[in-house]
């Protein structure tokens, strides 16, 4: 049956890699929305296209984030270092190169920041699609105490 619907927990690299790519563009690996961050560093709670909780409901859903931006920090100080080592061989200027690279460590987390975020939402989206339980307007989301009880609208 060449048209029958896939099973979304089985990994699909198309998926995978249109997951990525709106995660590499700040916007919303689900749906591919845009509008995710009030600010440079502060993100909305929900994406406004398709209502889907980023931080998954869970307190420390930010480690992820934290973790692709910090290897990516020193991914590029590594590339930095091996491409100013290459390309002034056989006369490195050592000091000159440390002042440079310590100069990026500040700016190239800040500037990647928001891109980790949505970045880290595509990867955990991949590696566990969501759920109702995921998307807001649902209601098993609703915090109040009187949406929890049978028989009230």
């Amino acid at each position: 049956m060449p048209n029958a619907p896939r099973d979304p927990v089985q990994f699909d690299l198309r998926r995978w890699l249109r997951h990525l790519g709106r995660g590499l563009r700040r916007r919303c690996p689900h749906c591919g929305s845009a509008g995710l961050f009030r600010r440079w560093m502060v993100m909305e709670r929900n994406c406004p296209g398709c209502h889907l909780i980023l931080d998954r409901n869970e307190p420390d859903y930010f480690l992820g984030s934290y973790v692709v931006n910090f290897v990516t920090a020193e991914f590029v100080i590594a590339l930095g270092t091996l491409g100013a080592v290459l390309w002034t061989w056989p006369d490195v200027p050592w000091n000159g190169i440390k002042w440079t690279l310590i100069a990026l460590m500040i700016p190239v987390p800040i500037l990647f920041y928001p891109v980790a975020k949505t970045f880290w939402l595509a990867i955990d989206l991949t590696l566990r699609p969501p759920t109702f339980a995921d998307f807001d307007g649902h209601g098993e989301n609703d915090p109040s105490p009187e949406a929890r009880l049978p028989g009230s609208s």
